[in-house]
């Protein structure tokens, strides 16, 4: 009841969709349930003329009983048969292939940006990693520099001396005071080099120890049987090859030694005294 055109594309869709294919069976069937139920028999007349018609539907005689347009022309005998009509072959629609072929390009389209965004975002992220990493390797130099330039000047201020150890040993205008120690500390000797006109001191661990961690031995002036604060020094055997320069001195009558805590302390610890003695005249 359709045209070629709509027929084929109907039975393209019929065969794609499965729920498609199903509607046009129930159509179908319900077609086939109305023409039963409303047909008619033809008149016995009419019956008999078709039959007629239908047993001499291959001789010229017949074919001169159908309507015009039945009729089978003239240059072709009425005993020719038809040549069998070829069934339609049933192609993909061209809309739903051009549906299809735009999706997969969207698709394809997708994938490509996102694939360029994911190397875009991991060179990025690799070109920061690389900058930090940079930087903080650099901030650790810098640091470890610094580290080692402050540690090579406090080595410079305290453990060297202002100059080399055999001027002031040998200068007559140093006084040299040997201070033995008492106690737990007997048998370590501290050596005091003062120059009274240019206030000058020094100072030579010569067999003191490694004082206990968080502590440092500290140097004092007894000044009017005062103690002065003259600063903390340096112990081992490193310390012991250097002088060390300590304090100004204008005046003093003698010299005494403390353990400390780390640092030094702006009042002695009396109960720390570990050796003293007189300057000598």
């Amino acid at each position: 009841m359709l045209p070629e055109a709509e027929r084929s594309e109907v039975e393209a869709i019929v065969g794609q969709y499965p729920d498609v294919k199903a509607a046009v069976n129930s159509l179908q069937l319900d077609k086939e349930r109305f023409v039963q139920l409303y047909a008619v028999s033809p008149p016995s007349a009419i019956k008999d003329k078709l039959t007629e018609i239908i047993r001499q539907e291959n001789t010229l005689e017949g074919n001169e009983k159908l309507p015009e347009d039945l009729r089978i022309p003239s240059h072709q005998s009425a005993g020719e048969k038809k040549k069998p009509v070829k069934e339609a072959v049933i192609k993909q629609l061209p809309v739903a292939r051009k549906k299809d072929d735009r999706k997969w390009k969207i698709m394809t389209a997708a994938i490509v940006i996102l694939l360029l965004g994911s190397v875009l975002l991991n060179f990025f992220f690799f070109q920061k990693s690389t900058d930090y990493k940079s930087r903080y390797k650099s901030l650790i130099a810098t640091k470890e520099k610094l580290e080692a330039e402050k540690q090579r000047e406090a080595l410079t201020s305290v453990h060297s001396p202002a100059a080399p150890v055999i001027d002031p040993l040998s200068d007559p205008a140093f006084k040299w005071t040997t201070i033995q120690g008492a106690g737990l500390f007997k048998g370590k000797t501290v050596a005091v080099g003062w120059n009274a006109g240019t206030q000058t001191v020094y100072l030579q661990a010569r067999s003191m120890p490694v004082p206990p961690t968080g502590k440092q031995f500290q140097l004092w002036a007894i000044i009017n049987k005062k103690l002065v604060d003259e600063g903390v020094f340096e112990t081992g055997a490193e310390a012991a090859q250097v002088l060390q320069q300590m304090k100004p001195l204008a005046a003093a009558q003698g010299f005494a030694v403390t353990l400390e805590k780390a640092g030094g302390s702006p009042e002695p610890s009396m109960d720390q005294v570990c050796m003293s003695a007189k300057i000598a005249m």
